[in-house]
């Protein structure tokens, strides 16, 4: 954070660090951990970013310590409340394991989901496209038309932009080295992902997407959970009645069931 003066503000013998060339301050292997945090908060403090982001977030689960998970959760969040500064955590469908720890982070988290394109939406293939546009107004040689072979370049990027960067990048170097001023269908072809490779990226993006969007069922789960009994709040509750059973009585030997009886005297009609 090109902090002046870092050397005065930290504390702690074992902080003696050496500046690189370009001038940035290095601690030392043997730095404790708890002085670090120190001067981490002290820098976010002084300085006041907007937000700290922390790329490639879901490697803080690969813990070759007895540390849990948790406690490494436990720590950002303790960063985050005394330096008042929004922590944003970057990273793969890996990280959705972090947000269900514990109830704490729960309230604290918000899931923020850069969804990749899909096919079956007209939008989301226009945007696509245009972005293959862009891509290739800022291609350092001439190249094929991105926009016209968008079904290749769909079909082993699966819709993921960063997959197209990186493969427009190694199509680029793959040219450069042949020799050939102009980037082509069978360039981009040589430096794409094989369909393996597509298939097993497919496979955990498929099931990030089904953890990231919970279907109804946890919804009636939870309204179960609260004594809602999965009905809509906007419906007035009705107590359950049990429809009344007829009781039978038993009658004596020889008295007759109840009937009503004609009454009244006919009367002869005189002419």
């Amino acid at each position: 954070m090109d902090e002046p003066l870092i050397a005065d503000k930290l504390t702690g013998q074992r902080l003696s660090g050496e500046r690189s060339a370009n001038g940035r301050f290095t601690p030392g292997p043997r730095a404790a951990g708890f002085e670090l945090q120190y001067a981490v908060e002290q820098a976010l403090c002084h300085r006041r970013p907007a937000a700290v982001f922390v790329d490639e977030a879901q490697h803080l689960g690969r813990i070759a310590s007895g540390r849990k998970l948790s406690d490494q959760l436990d720590m950002v969040k303790s960063i985050a409340n005394r330096t008042q500064t929004v922590h944003v955590l970057l990273g793969t469908y890996e990280l959705l394991a972090f947000r269900n720890l514990s109830g704490q982070l729960s309230r604290r988290c918000l899931d923020v989901h850069f969804a990749r394109y899909c096919a079956d939406s007209r939008d989301d293939l226009e945007a696509f496209k245009n972005v293959l546009l862009t891509f290739q107004t800022q291609l350092p040689i001439p190249a094929c038309d991105l926009v016209q072979a968008w079904d290749l370049l769909y079909e082993r990027s699966l819709g993921c932009v960063g997959i197209v960067k990186e493969w427009l990048l190694r199509a680029v170097t793959t040219a450069l080295a042949d020799g050939k001023p102009t980037l082509t269908r069978t360039h981009l072809k040589e430096s794409a992902l094989s369909p393996s490779q597509c298939e097993k990226i497919l496979a955990e993006i498929r099931e990030g997407e089904m953890s990231l969007n919970e279907d109804e069922g946890s919804c009636s789960r939870l309204r179960v959970l609260l004594g809602l009994d999965a009905k809509s709040l906007d419906e007035p509750s009705q107590p359950h009645r049990e429809a009344a059973v007829p009781i039978k009585k038993r009658r004596r030997a020889g008295q007759r069931s109840p009937k009503r009886d004609k009454v009244g005297v006919k009367v002869a009609a005189c002419g």
